[in-house]
């Protein structure tokens, strides 16, 4: 049996409906072709139907956990691909038109030339462009915090298979940044095609975990490990104030709180002991109680 030039893999839990959607629209992409594709899906012991929903596509590769395994659900279906390029894939994702014969195109193209190939949605400076980065201070500097979306998660699976923690910040929601910081590191030059691949179905409920603690506390407490520059963690930090912390409070706590669910506790407190001295924060704080005041 020859090998799949891609695996599309596929971690869900109690989303069956969407899901049916998910793979319903992928399958009846015109520009899917099974002999190229493989399509993997990991149930995180799901409750309700996602089994029988997934038993109506034949080809699929169906896993099941015997317990909900969390986070760590990202790296096991990973784990069961066989393809050359391996891609996560959000069991809300679909492809725009057009989008799947792109990838595969461009992984055809970059298959024997020995560099790193991610495919990225369009963020900060870079729409609809293709960068070449030798560093992981440049990976910070066009990705930033984007790193942690599934739809940014894609790579060769020889180099998935040569990291050895993979679940190294499973348990902080974010295995895919030991992933991708591992990969940028491996002494080889990086692709980045920029460009928005996917639509996105946004589930009725989203949450369960505290956004702000995950992402001011944990996700900086990983970059901060990371060999990069004080502009460039300094440069990440005001990025992830502005453009997600900030929008996230107008989100959860002035407009749209009744469509998540994520806990709330300790929110400014988590805030300022990471960003009290940072000057950029209180203008940042000010707009937001005049917003919620009107």
């Amino acid at each position: 049996m020859s090998v799949k030039l891609l695996s599309i893999c596929i971690p869900t839990y109690n989303r069956c409906d969407i899901l049916d959607e998910t793979l319903r629209k992928l399958f009846a992409n015109p520009d899917f072709n099974s002999e190229y594709i493989e399509v993997i899906v990991s149930d995180n012991c799901s409750t309700d139907n996602t089994k029988e929903v997934v038993s109506k596509y034949p080809s699929v590769k169906y896993y099941c956990n015997d317990t909900n395994t969390s986070f760590y659900n990202l790296t096991t279906v990973l784990c069961y691909s066989t393809g050359k390029y391996i891609k996560l894939y959000n069991d809300t994702f679909n492809f725009q038109f057009g989008a799947l014969e792109k990838m595969i195109t461009r992984i055809k193209n970059h298959e024997n030339d020995n560099t790193n190939l991610f495919f990225y949605p369009n963020f900060l400076h870079n729409h609809n462009t293709i960068k070449t980065i030798d560093s992981i201070n440049s990976f910070f500097y066009h990705c930033s915090y984007n790193t942690t979306w599934t739809a940014a998660i894609g790579f060769w699976k020889k180099d998935f298979d040569q990291i050895r923690n993979k679940n190294k910040y499973a348990a902080l929601h974010f295995p895919q940044l030991e992933w991708m910081y591992t990969i940028v590191n491996n002494g080889k030059l990086t692709t980045i095609y920029f460009e928005d691949l996917f639509e996105v179905t946004v589930p009725k409920k989203k949450g369960g975990y505290n956004v702000f603690k995950t992402f001011v506390e944990d996700y900086l407490s990983i970059v901060k490990k990371e060999k990069i520059s004080f502009y460039i963690y300094e440069l990440e930090k005001y990025r992830l104030c502005k453009k997600f912390i900030y929008p996230w409070l107008l989100t959860l706590l002035v407009t749209n709180r009744h469509s998540y669910s994520y806990e709330t506790k300790g929110v400014f407190s988590i805030i300022f002991n990471k960003y009290w001295y940072e000057p950029y924060l209180y203008p940042m704080l000010i707009l937001f109680w005049f917003k919620k005041i009107l």
